[in-house]
């Protein structure tokens, strides 16, 4: 009953509330970090989470091998193989990405939406695609967000609302 009332605020709560029920369910969470709806799976204690890292909507957390079921009548195999995911800090992880058991991803990565990730990412990387692999390091991500899209970041202190902004950018595609 308890775990279904977590579940119910995990995925309507905020953000915050998210992360209180996650390390309640044994997942190790660094400070600063945004969570959406994302599915811990069984073992969510295998989980840990650096400082300042997104983790977006739909995102799955698989810290086991379910494919041994197939050998559990013929009693080859009964157990399970298990394997822990540690994301390291200033991460983002994309909308339904998919992470896979025994996977560390470094620090300062981005992993793309709709990843499956296979294989572990090192630091300072972006990584995309099914299976996941990789795209650029971030620091030419950053180049290319600034040559491509420019900030349409709120700090320049005037009354423009990120909205104004983007519809700014994106007028003449939108006419």
């Amino acid at each position: 009953m308890i775990r279904t009332i977590e579940n119910l605020l995990f995925r309507w709560g905020s953000s915050d509330l998210r992360v209180k029920i996650a390390r309640r369910w044994g997942v190790k969470i660094g400070a600063s970090c945004r969570l959406f709806n994302v599915n811990f799976g069984s073992e969510p204690y295998l989980i840990s989470i650096g400082n300042h890292c997104e983790i977006t909507s739909g995102v799955s957390f698989i810290t086991h091998d379910g494919g041994t079921w197939i050998f559990r009548e013929s009693k080859e195999f009964l157990g399970s193989k298990f394997g822990p995911i540690i994301i390291k800090d200033n991460c983002f992880i994309g909308i339904n990405t998919i992470i896979l058991p025994n996977i560390v991803i470094g620090p300062n990565s981005v992993v793309g939406a709709g990843s499956v990730v296979t294989k572990s990412i090192p630091a300072n990387c972006v990584y995309a695609g099914n299976p996941a692999k990789y795209i650029c390091e971030t620091s030419n991500y950053l180049k290319k967000c600034k040559e491509n899209i420019g900030n349409l970041g709120t700090n320049d202190h005037r009354s423009v609302t990120q909205k104004d902004l983007i519809l700014e950018r994106f007028k003449q595609q939108l006419e």
